[in-house]
């Protein structure tokens, strides 16, 4: 009876063990969809000479999706910019990864990094157009305040860095080369969160 016992004691201590243990990698998993408000600038030199230079300020909206963990955010996300003057258009198609801060139950702190490629068309004094594309890449940071279960308001600031090689648009020899200076931003989304089966 005593070995009964001790196997029905050994048989619950092991099966309390694997449930912990089970309960120990679970996490809180949620899938989002936002949509962002943005407000950015960015410097443009020219190699004329004497150099223009000068500062673009736009604004922009987008759309992410993406999913959390208790500690960790991604979002795929694109951006479509509104540039007054010359410019036809400028897109971002990117990717952000976030890790979360959680300070207190009704916001976190994110720190994160952000990567992606962006195009734009702009018509310069020559009157020559220009495409653009290059790579980015940078980091964001902010807050994310939660306004219900279901319901994120994001405040963040995000800078990218374009890449050197293709940042400089040419078009016929001879003609002016334009270098873009580090893109800065800020920025609102409206976060739904929700959970998948």
């Amino acid at each position: 009876m005593r070995k009964i016992i001790l196997q029905i004691v050994v048989l619950s201590a092991f099966m309390a063990t694997t449930s912990l243990s089970a309960a120990s990698f679970t996490y809180n998993t949620n899938s989002l969809v936002g949509i962002e408000g943005s407000y950015s600038s960015f410097d443009v030199e020219n190699d004329a000479t004497p150099p223009l230079r000068e500062k673009i300020d736009f604004s922009g909206i987008g759309l992410k999706i993406g999913a959390e963990t208790d500690n960790y955010r991604l979002f795929l996300s694109v951006r479509n910019s509104f540039i007054d003057g010359n410019y036809d258009y400028a897109y971002f198609y990117g990717g952000e990864v976030q890790y979360l801060m959680n300070f207190a139950s009704f916001a976190n702190f994110f720190i994160g990094v952000n990567g992606g490629y962006t195009n734009f068309r702009f018509v310069d004094s020559l009157n020559e157009s220009r495409d653009v594309a290059s790579t980015y890449f940078g980091g964001d940071l902010g807050f994310n305040v939660h306004l219900g279960s279901s319901v994120d308001l994001e405040l963040g600031a995000r800078i990218m860095k374009l890449s050197e090689a293709t940042s400089i648009a040419t078009s016929t020899p001879g003609s002016l080369n334009y270098k873009f200076d580090n893109i800065s931003a800020g920025y609102a989304s409206i976060i739904f969160k929700y959970s998948m089966d």
